[in-house]
C-alpha cells in the first residue's frame, strides 16, 4: 500500500488576533497521494492558506498532525517547494539565478544546478530570459520564474502554491496555468494549489477539496476525471464546473 504524500489527521488550529482568539481550522482530515494535483476551494476564512502554510511547516497545528511521507512535519524543508501570491524574486538575481539559488542552497554543485535550471526554464517557456532580472519581466513571467524555482528542487515531493496567479489579468493567469499544466504533465509532481476560483480549479486538479468557514472544515471531496488538454469551453467541463457549484450551494460554501 502506498504512503501518502500527505496524511493530516483531525487537525485544529487556532490563532490570537485583535478581537481574541480564532478558530482557523476545525477538525480538518485529509490525504494526498503521490503525483495527484489537488486544489483546496473555498473562500476567505475558510484556512486554505493556514493548511497549507502547516503543511510547509511554516506554522504548527494546534491539534492533529500531519505528516509528510510518514513522518510529522517539524519546519520547513527543501522536500516542499512553495510559491505564494508574491513571486518574491532576488531582485539582485538574474532568472537564472533565481531558480538556481534553492539548489546551490541543498548543496548542488554549480554546473549541476544549472543545468537543472535551464532544463525547467525551458519547460516553463524562459529559456530565452536567463540573462535578465526580475524588473525587466512581466508580471506573469514573473509568476513563471517562480514557478521554476520551486519546481527545480528535485527533492521536492510536494508543490505548495497559495493563490499563486490570483493578482494576474485573466488573460494571463489564463496563460499561466497552462503553462502549469503543461509543466505538471512534463515532469509531475504532488501539488497542492490553494484557490477560491471555481474555474480554476477545474482546470487544474484531480482532486478538489472544498472548505467551508469560521472555521475551516472540509464541506467535500471531489474527483475531477476530465482528460487533459482540458477545454473551458466544452459541455463536459461546464458540467464538472456545475457539479462543483451545486455541492458548494448544497454546503452553503459561496467564494464571495
Amino acid at each position: 500500500m502506498d504512503i501518502p504524500v500527505i496524511e493530516a489527521v483531525d487537525v485544529n488550529h487556532f490563532y490570537e488576533g485583535q478581537l481574541g482568539w480564532n478558530h482557523a481550522l476545525d477538525h480538518l482530515s485529509l490525504t494526498i497521494r503521490h503525483n495527484e494535483f489537488l486544489c483546496i476551494l473555498g473562500p476567505s476564512g475558510c484556512g486554505k492558506s493556514t493548511f497549507l502554510k502547516i503543511i510547509a511547516g511554516l506554522i504548527q497545528p494546534s491539534t492533529g498532525s500531519v505528516l509528510l511521507n510518514d513522518r510529522p512535519i517539524k519546519g520547513p524543508g527543501l522536500d516542499r517547494g512553495v510559491v505564494f501570491q508574491d513571486p518574491a524574486l532576488f531582485a539582485w538575481l538574474t532568472v537564472l539565478r533565481n531558480v538556481e539559488f534553492g539548489l546551490l542552497m541543498g548543496g548542488w554543485k554549480r554546473h549541476a544546478a544549472r543545468d537543472r535550471a535551464m532544463h525547467v526554464l525551458e519547460i516553463v517557456g524562459l529559456a530565452r530570459q536567463t540573462s535578465l532580472y526580475p524588473f525587466q519581466l512581466s508580471g506573469g513571467m514573473k509568476h513563471r520564474v517562480a514557478v521554476a524555482r520551486a519546481w527545480a528542487l528535485t527533492d521536492a515531493a510536494l508543490l505548495l502554491m497559495d493563490e499563486p496567479f490570483s493578482a494576474i489579468d485573466a488573460i494571463n493567469r489564463m496563460a499561466l496555468q497552462d503553462h502549469l499544466v503543461r509543466t505538471w504533465l512534463t515532469e509531475q509532481r504532488t501539488v497542492l494549489y490553494v484557490t477560491h476560483d471555481i474555474e480554476e480549479a477545474v482546470y487544474l486538479a484531480d482532486r478538489i477539496v472544498i472548505l467551508k468557514p469560521s472555521p475551516g472544515r472540509l464541506a467535500c471531496d471531489l474527483r475531477n476525471e476530465l482528460p487533459r488538454p482540458r477545454d473551458r469551453h466544452s459541455a463536459a467541463f461546464l458540467a464538472v464546473k456545475s457539479r462543483v457549484m451545486e455541492e458548494m450551494r448544497r454546503h452553503g460554501v459561496t467564494t464571495e
